[in-house]
């Protein structure tokens, strides 16, 4: 019988299981459709669920305002960066003081010097930063915690530097 199959036509054409399946299967499907048609199990199942979304509705919102509350106090509680003014002097630090201070000097007798067309320009031009930079510390003095305008500020006066460094240096390669 251990016979060697060399085409399909000469296997067997019905082969019994060794054991009938079906009667388990039947049992198994019949048991669910009893199991569902018991009403008070399904009611039970789907009672909870309506809650359940509630709850997790109601711990999202809450996980929400949390973390909203948590980066608001990170953002309140960030130092407020003290930049130097020139109106209060007692807040800029004394070396940016001198420079600027030692700056002023040189650049009015540099303006002296000028001709006076020049000079009016760059008086104009030095007069606008200067009311600038007062402008800025004007809305600094209302909301000091201000980033953007700190950050103006300082750049407002860094410009103001460089053109009074510049007016001083002017015309001194012509000699």
């Amino acid at each position: 019988m251990n016979r060697r199959l060399t085409r399909i036509d000469e296997l067997k054409r019905d082969i019994p299981p060794a054991r009938d399946l079906w009667p388990a299967i039947a049992a198994a499907i019949e048991a669910e459709k009893a199991r569902a048609a018991a009403p008070g199990e399904t009611r039970r199942r789907a009672a909870w669920l309506p809650a359940a979304g509630m709850a997790a509705a109601v711990a999202l919102v809450a996980f929400g305002v949390l973390i909203g509350r948590i980066s608001t106090q990170q953002v309140v509680t960030t130092p407020v960066v003290q930049t130097p003014t020139s109106s209060s002097p007692e807040m800029m630090p004394a070396a940016y003081r001198k420079q600027r201070d030692a700056l002023i000097v040189e650049v009015q007798a540099k303006l002296s010097a000028m001709p006076e067309i020049e000079r009016k320009k760059v008086t104009a031009s030095l007069a606008t930063l200067r009311r600038s930079i007062d402008e800025i510390e004007a809305a600094l003095g209302h909301d000091p915690a201000n980033a953007l305008l700190q950050e103006l500020f300082v750049s407002s006066c860094q410009e103001e530097m460089r053109a009074l460094t510049a007016v001083r240096d002017s015309g001194s390669q012509e000699t």
